[in-house]
């Protein structure tokens, strides 16, 4: 029976308000998959999880930032931490997800809080625009898991260096992969708090999980945008590594957070894993391993699935397996939730076996079909004359099958008598009553044709009308976005032959500066048009910044060179 390695964690965990928000909408997760043990935001500090032996079914430590306004972010966070707690005791403890891979449980996890916030968001008018972010960090074995949804971080500190191991799912985040932007830059951009993914801001969420052998002594810092927006790796980094304890270095960083600006909630989570089975980390630097979505993983959770429907069971463990498992478990685990439908099962749809039928009308939501028969469109024949008029009188409302006619005087439904020969009319005949029924159907169903035609043809032309519209827009949206960033990149052209014209030597490190600044600029102006015409708003702002930008250097231009600007010393920015 292999051995499972030794492994202590030392860590501790600490939440704040900062200095401008009302309430604190941050949350954190501490767990031992083990033992079931866990600390979140809103519990008192548990000693025996702030130092601990990691059993056979690890840990998990995680940091989510709300959002949504008012209490809604709080909501989002607690939801997302409380979610992933439960839901990894209980996939682990069940017959068939139990034998899902450690990385796809933790997936499916996340993947059911951003279904659960999602819901609470279209549902409750109070909760509109709930989410959260999520970064996860999960241990099984020696292996550590990395999860990401939006842009709160985790950092590795290994042999005193530290490494950046999750990616910020932001706008600015993009911005530096496609070379517009550097990383300093990103730090004080105005659109740094732009993310492009959170747990409930859509149905469906893309989970990125990365994966690394532990090593002896690693530290882990998780911490959401709050700490991270004030204090850079490297400071991160001096201060956990001079600290006495976790806790101290979680207070340290919190405060130097709040002194500078302190203008959002700040999470972090310190974690050091010790141990006599792990290797010594070398000097190379870490590799994440990107792990992509399994296809052999569920796209939903059902509890009442069993061993012998799930596909996922074909490949049973072996009775030593089995056996070595249960042996290593630390404390029995909580089962899983007992409704027949979980969250995320889809509605049973009604068939006719399960819908009664009935002539009640008041529940039906569907369109009502009327279903005639040719007797139904038929007239009263008229009494044509006093001889036949009594054997040519048409019975106009149905009978039962037993009735009898008791009056032989009766007009309506009386019947020729046996010995007098029945006079047929010519209307009378079954033909000719068959050809008229007909008539007056297929004349009905013309008619509702030509006016399911006129329907749909108007439908399908206001369609067509809304999408030249929606075109129509969209070609307005584009030329005014290329008509601002081409207004620019002229003047960002002028004032740089203008700049060329200035020879003297000692204006050229005023010069260079100014073609420093020029540069940026033209950068971020290419992000801006990266930028989609939907986002004028943003593009509009973007470039209003870079015009006041370019009005200010043209200005020191102008000035330097002793020219008089035609308008006054505080004229407007650059119109565009």
């Amino acid at each position: 029976m292999a051995e499972v390695p030794t492994i202590n964690l030392a860590l501790y965990a600490h939440t704040d308000v900062g200095m401008v928000r009302s309430g604190n909408e941050d949350n954190f997760l501490i767990l031992d998959l083990s033992s079931g043990n866990s600390w979140t935001a809103s519990e008192e500090e548990p000693q025996e999880l702030l130092t601990y032996s990691q059993g056979y079914y690890g840990s998990l430590l995680a940091v989510s930032d709300g959002m949504g306004g008012a209490l809604a972010g709080e909501v989002a966070s607690r939801m997302a931490v409380e979610t992933v707690r439960d839901r990894m005791l209980q996939l682990q403890a069940h017959e068939v997800y139990g034998k899902v891979p450690f990385e796809e449980r933790l997936r499916l996890a996340i993947e059911e809080a951003n279904l659960l916030i999602n819901d609470d968001g279209q549902s409750n008018p109070a909760h509109k625009g709930l989410g959260a972010t999520f970064t996860a960090v999960a241990t099984q074995g020696n292996r550590i898991y990395f999860a990401q949804v939006g842009d709160s971080r985790a950092y590795l500190i290994r042999q005193g260096k530290i490494y950046r191991v999750t990616k910020d799912q932001s706008l600015v985040q993009q911005m530096i992969d496609l070379g517009h932007i550097t990383e300093e830059e990103a730090e004080t951009h105005s659109y740094r708090n732009v993310i492009l993914q959170a747990l409930g801001a859509n149905y469906l969420v893309n989970v990125e999980i990365n994966s690394l052998e532990m090593c002896q002594l690693d530290t882990l810092v998780l911490c959401s945008d709050g700490l991270s927006g004030k204090i850079n790796q490297d400071e991160i980094a001096q201060i956990v590594n001079k600290a006495s304890d976790f806790k101290s270095a979680c207070q340290t960083m919190i405060n130097l957070a709040n002194e500078r600006g302190g203008e959002d909630n700040i999470t972090v989570i310190i974690a050091q894993f010790s141990g006599s089975s792990l290797p010594v980390a070398d000097d190379d630097a870490i590799e994440p391993q990107s792990l992509a979505r399994s296809p052999d993983t569920p796209t939903e959770i059902n509890w009442g699935i069993g061993a012998k429907t799930d596909p996922l069971n074909q490949s049973d463990l072996t009775d030593q397996k089995k056996e070595e498992i249960s042996s290593k478990a630390t404390e029995p685990l909580p089962p899983p939730p007992t409704q027949s439908y979980p969250f995320t099962s889809k509605l049973v749809k009604e068939t006719l076996e399960t819908t009664a039928r009935t002539n009640d009308l008041s529940d039906r939501r569907g369109p009502i079909t009327s279903v005639f028969a040719a007797m139904d469109f038929e007239e009263k024949p008229g009494v044509e004359s006093s001889e036949s008029s009594a054997a040519d009188q048409r019975v106009t409302q149905p009978l039962a099958s037993d009735e009898s006619v008791s009056s032989p005087a009766d007009p309506v439904y009386n019947k020729p008598s046996s010995s007098e020969p029945k006079k047929n009319h010519p209307a009378d005949h079954p033909a000719r009553r068959n050809s008229k029924g007909s008539l007056i159907i297929i004349s009905g169903l013309v008619l509702l044709s030509a006016v399911a035609l006129i329907v749909v043809l108007s439908l399908y032309l206001k369609k067509q009308s809304e999408q030249r519209t929606v075109q129509e827009q969209e070609v307005e949206k584009q030329n005014q976005k290329d008509g601002k960033i081409s207004r620019l990149r002229e003047k960002i052209v002028e004032i740089n032959k203008r700049l060329q014209a200035i020879e003297k030597p000692s204006l050229r490190d005023k010069r260079e500066s100014w073609e420093d600044s020029l540069r940026k600029l033209g950068t971020r102006l290419d992000g801006a048009a990266q930028m989609s015409p939907n986002d004028m708003q943003l593009i509009n702002q973007v470039c209003d910044e870079i015009g006041n930008e370019l009005k200010k250097i043209e200005d020191e231009v102008n000035n330097l060179q002793g020219l008089i600007p035609q308008q006054q010393n505080n004229r407007d920015p650059v119109k565009v």
